[in-house]
This record gives structure tokens, sequence and C-alpha cells, in this order.
């Protein structure tokens, strides 16, 4: 069955983590391939990372490695190790360091042949002397509210020095003693990155200290493993661990590009900036919270001082405990992989095909929940086993078919439609009344929902989902002989044309008092290129909109359409992300609504008003009113019964403050009476 959040309770503390900030002594030269540029920027984008995190004041942070390139035994590692504490002694909070490559020497290659240079650079006792002089130890744990907190040398796993089996026997002992507690464990290299049984490469721990390592995590049911040094996002659920490798704060990893179909830019891609960031995790009375903070690598140099956060909205999480919230149509593929050619270590000799993860993070940021994908999803091995994965997490999957499914999809149906919140069958309505025994034979617990098909007389091409009024056509529908065994719900369409609160509302009304439930599409695809600036304009406003129509209505699913944009084919559309899955306007939007609005608040008012669409709504914290300006619109325009001075303007797009001049969707807060 469909499982509910893992997470649960009152929030008990916060802390944050960053990974690989690369901070070097001030003469630094090129490395890895990098500009010189790139790598004086790891100081000034911490100093940045510094002061944000005294402003959201975590209990405790947690670097994990990456600190201060080159390596132990360089002539300039003892400066670069000065630097670094320059910046982070100014951090008002405890520090804990975990020793990465670049900190404490490269990893071994178990019977690898190397040559003498990449020996030299390999972990070893100097080197872990040094570190420890300059910084913590390589190993050691430490407790916080009940919780303990692990600190692993990543490096010496599979090096066969004294201490690796020392520490072997110390993490042993130490889960073995706490094993009724709760664990979460950091390291700089990750056990794997898309499946636990990939091949060893430069990026992951490789066997036989891999196992060695799962088996730990499994044995003691860790909750939480962090682990960094690939500078991107990676998120993997092993049994009962949910296992991380965070971005870096300074650079990307451009090979990493590679998981992209648009040329990455931006200095081949490291300045993706967008990708930058830290973890903020938010530890429940069950289960954690995992956010990344994007930082976009802003910087500050010494004299400067961060100003006071004008963005103060509540982080949202897409496996948060919330009822509701908008889902999301994933018209396009959401966990392929890619081949990676990174050229360090041994990976220039083999394949390293590896899982673009950035979607995950990007519906996660939103507060995405509610999931819709094509039925071939849950037939392709691959990505059942990811929406397995994220399903028993409290994702809700809703897989869709023309029609009753054949062959494999049929089969997929069959033996895992249990991990689906429902499955939804796209037919006409004149053709439906010849499938609801064949329904009703494979739909066991799944809830289905019936999805209207109409085909357009002049083209190929279809739409689908009734009109938000057509209750007439649900009732003949679940007249007809068997309709009540096979059918759940029912799928309405609101076409681009349509507003979105009100048809939402509509749709309700259409099924009350039927025994069925509502799904509500929204689509944003058109057959005609519109002007940008129009386009978007109206995009915005319709992401609004339709979110607070869901928020408002808690008894029904609505799923908006465009998840990435479509920008080649016969149908246009704007994202809420781009082709890098880095946030739009739309996504913030979503992101932000969902942080203010209360679920189950009440719709009371839709109107147009001095150049504004006017959307009103009774929140238990008082009222809300959305405005969606149909151009640039200044003061003096405003609606009737609206003060500037009355009430908090929040620009939907930013999560600041509103300018004088609404150009884009904005919410105002009103004071509670």
């Amino acid at each position: 069955m469909q499982a509910e959040s893992i997470v649960a309770g009152e929030r008990l503390f916060t802390f944050a983590i960053i990974a690989d900030s690369h901070v070097t002594e001030e003469e630094a030269s090129a490395i890895g391939g990098y500009d010189v540029d790139t790598v004086r920027l790891g100081v000034a984008r911490s100093r940045y990372v510094v002061q944000e995190l005294n402003q959201l004041a975590p209990d405790f942070v947690v670097p994990l490695g990456g600190i201060p390139p080159p390596e132990p035994g360089t002539p300039a590692y003892e400066e670069s190790a000065a630097r670094f504490h320059r910046v982070y002694d100014d951090l008002t909070c405890p520090l804990y360091l975990v020793p990465g490559n670049h900190d404490i020497g490269e990893k071994a290659f178990p019977g690898e042949p190397l040559f003498d240079q990449h020996a030299q650079r390999t972990v070893n006792d100097a080197m872990i002397a040094e570190y420890e002089r300059h910084f913590q130890a390589q190993y050691f744990s430490f407790e916080h509210e009940d919780c303990v907190f692990v600190v692993i040398n990543g490096m010496i796993v599979n090096s066969g020095l004294a201490c690796e089996e020392e520490q072997r026997v110390w993490l042993e002992g130490l889960l073995k003693a706490n094993q009724d507690r709760r664990i979460y464990v950091f390291s700089h290299y990750p056990p794997y990155l898309s499946h636990a049984d990939e091949p060893g490469h430069y990026d992951a721990t490789d066997e036989p200290g891999r196992s060695w390592l799962l088996g730990m995590l499994e044995e003691h049911k860790v909750e939480g493993f962090w682990a960094g040094h690939v500078h991107n996002f990676f998120f993997n659920r092993h049994g009962p661990t949910s296992c991380y490798v965070l971005p870096s704060i300074c650079f990307l990893r451009h090979d990493y590009h590679e998981l992209f179909g648009v040329a990455p830019g931006m200095k081949q891609g490291r300045h993706d900036g967008a990708k930058l960031g830290y973890a903020v995790v938010e530890v429940y009375g069950n289960g954690h919270l995992h956010h990344i903070v994007r930082t976009h690598g802003r910087s500050l140099e010494p004299d400067e001082t961060l100003p006071a956060p004008s963005n103060d909205l509540p982080m949202v999480h897409g496996l948060a405990p919330r009822e509701q919230a908008v889902g999301l149509y994933l018209r396009q593929p959401w966990c392929d992989s890619a081949d990676i050619p990174t050229p360090w270590g041994l990976d220039a000799f083999r394949r390293k095909r590896i899982r673009n993860d950035y979607p995950l993070m990007a519906l996660w940021e939103m507060g995405v929940r509610d999931l819709r994908v094509p039925l071939d999803d849950l037939a392709d091995p691959a990505t059942r086993k990811r929406m397995t994965e994220l399903a028993a997490l409290g994702h809700r999957f809703t897989a869709y078919t023309y029609g009753l499914p054949k062959g494999g999809a049929r089969d997929a149906l069959v033996e895992h439609g249990s991990i689906l919140a429902a499955w939804e069958v796209v037919a006409p309505t004149v053709g439906i009344a010849g499938l609801l025994a064949g329904i009703a034979d494979l739909k066991g617990e799944i809830p289905v929902f019936f999805n209207a098909s109409r085909v357009f007389a002049e083209s190929f091409s279809s739409s689908h989902g009734l009109q938000a009024d057509e209750r007439g056509a649900v009732e003949a529908v679940l007249a007809l002989n068997g309709a009540r065994a096979a059918i759940d719900g029912v799928v309405f369409g609101i076409a681009r044309d349509e507003a979105p609160a009100q048809a939402i509302e509509t749709a309700c009304r259409s099924v009350e008092g039927l025994g069925v439930k509502a799904a509500v599409h929204v689509q944003f695809a058109h057959r005609r290129p519109l002007d940008p600036e129009e386009s978007e304009r109206a995009d915005a406003n319709r992401i609004a909109e339709s979110v607070v129509g869901a928020m408002a209505h808690g008894d029904v699913t609505v799923f908006l359409d465009n998840f990435t944009g479509i920008d080649r084919g016969y149908y246009f559309c704007g994202g809420l992300v781009d082709r890098l899955y880095n946030p739009l306007d739309g996504a913030r939007i979503v992101r932000h609504l969902h942080a203010v609005m209360d679920a189950g608040c009440t719709l009371e008012a839709v109107r147009d008003d001095a150049g504004f669409r006017v959307v009103q709504v009774q929140t238990a914290d008082g009222q809300r009113t959305l405005l969606l300006p149909k151009a640039s619109s200044e003061t003096g325009t405003l609606p009737s019964g609206l003060s500037r001075e009355v009430g908090r303007w929040i620009d939907l797009a930013s999560g600041d403050d509103a300018p004088a001049d609404l150009a884009g969707p904005t919410l105002v807060m009103h004071d509670k009476t």
C-alpha cells in the first residue's frame, strides 16, 4: 500500500552541512583543470556561507571535507589551513570537520597498479598526522539531543593502513553500543552514487569497503549518511538509511554536466551557480528533512557584511508531513542516467553511468509530493526501483495508460501496482463501457481515475479530461454497468484559456455526492509560440492561481503539466525549471505558496479589478489575497479595499517584500483580526 511520509512529530533541532569549500592559499595555482579564479573564489564564497549560517543559527555545522587544496605535504597546506580557520572561526555554533581527499590524501585503489605520482598522493600516516595537527581527529563521534553523530575517514577504507582496522573496530563498537539511538554518519566519500552494485570509480567507495560500510548502515539502522566530494547532488535510500551527496559551495564538478541535454555554459558548467549550496537538516520526532539552500555562488569580501535576509519564508519539502500541495506531471524522463567521462583516477578506463537526481532535488525544494507518470515508468526496472524507494518515503505516484495496459506494462501493474497512489485510465467516453470489466480485474486495491480523451477533428492529436462543469458526463459514466466497481475518480482538464481556481472548485462540485473523487490537470501547453513576456506573465499567474486552488481543496489532486518547459516539437510551454533543472520563477512561486498557505484554506472570491485578477482566500492565520497583475502595475492602481500600508506583501517569484510596481504574482498576508 501507499506509504505516508516517514517524517512526523515535533521538530527537535536543526544542523547544517557544507561540502567542498576549497579554501586555499592566496596565491593558488589552478588545480585539476580549474582556472585560478575558480579556486580563489573558495574564500569569498565560504565567507558568504558562514554569515548566512550565522543568520540561520543551526545547532552545529559539519563540513564534509574538501577543505583546503592542495594535499598535506605540499608547501601551501599550512597557509590554506590557516585561511580556512580565519573564515570559519566566525561561525557562532560548533563546527565538526570531516576529512576529505584534498585534506588527508586520496583514497587507495585496492589491488590496482598505480604510478609513483599516484601513490605519493594516496592517504598515508604522515598525511593523517598533518591533517590532525591542523584540524581535528580523522574519525570521532559526538552527541546532540540524544542522537549520535559519527565522523569517519572515508579515505582510509581499503587502504590497508593500521588505522583502517582501528577505525573499523571503533565504528562497529560505537554503532553496537548505540543501536537503540538515532545515528547519523558523515564521510567525504559516498558509498555509491546510483546503485549499490555499481562498479568502483573515483567518486565512490570501492569494494570490499563498500559492502562493509553498507552492512554497518543496514545492521544498525543508521538514519542518515552524508557525503561530499562529487560537488553535485545525489540521493539514495539504502535499507533504512537516507544517503545524501551534497553539492559544493565553491564550484561544480563540470564533468557531471553530461547529465543534461543542453550545453553547459558558465565556464563549462563549473559556475552553474544555481547548483551551488549547502544543506540544512531539520530533525523531527520521527525522521528528518534535508533541504538544499542554494547560494548561487554569492560571495563576500573581508570588509563586507551580509544584510538581514529579506526572504524569511519557511523551507518546504516534498516529504514534509502535510496533506495538500500541488502535484506535477513528469512529462520528460525524471531519473534517467548518463555516462560521466571523469578523467581522474581509473575512471578514464571504465564506463561510469550515473543517474540524474536534480529533478528530485527540484521537486523536494518546491514541496511537491504527488507525481504523474506513464505506466511505462513502472514497467522499466530501473525507474520502478526508484519509484519504489520514493513511494516508501511518502511520494504518491499516479500512473496512466491509454486503455488497458498490455504485455510488460500489464505485468508491472499486476505485480507492482501496490506502490501506486492511483491508476489513471485514458479513454474516449464512448469506449469506457467496454473497458470496465478489464479495469476491475486489474485494479486490485489501486484507486482508478477515468480520464476522458477527445480527438481534435482537424489533426491527429487529442486533449484529455472532462470539462469542469460536466457533472452530467460523470453521472452517465457511473451509471454504466460495472462502473462503480471499476472507477474511483474522474479527471477534469483545465484548458489554457480557463481560470484554474474557479474551475477546480467547479470540478469538485461535479463529483459532489457521487461517491467518487476528482483529479484536475492544469494545462499550459499551446500550439503556437507566444510573445515571451506575455507568455511568462500568463504562466506565472496561472501557476500561482493553480496552487492556491489546490491548497483550498484538500479532496482533489491537482497536477500541473509544466515541470520542464517545451521549446521544440508541436507544442510549447514554459517550465517551472529549465533544462538544467534549475528553478525558474514558476518553481519559486510554487515553493513560496506552499510555504505560506495552509492546507484546507477556503476560497472566498475571485474577481477582476483595476488591472488585476484577485483571488481571496481565508486561512487559519487570517485572510490572504492573491494579486495577479495583467501588466506591470503601479501602486496607484491597486484593487479596491487594498492598501500597501496594511499587511505583508510578498513577491512570490522572489519571496521578498513586493516592490512598489507589482510585475508578477503577489500575495497579501492580511493582519489577523
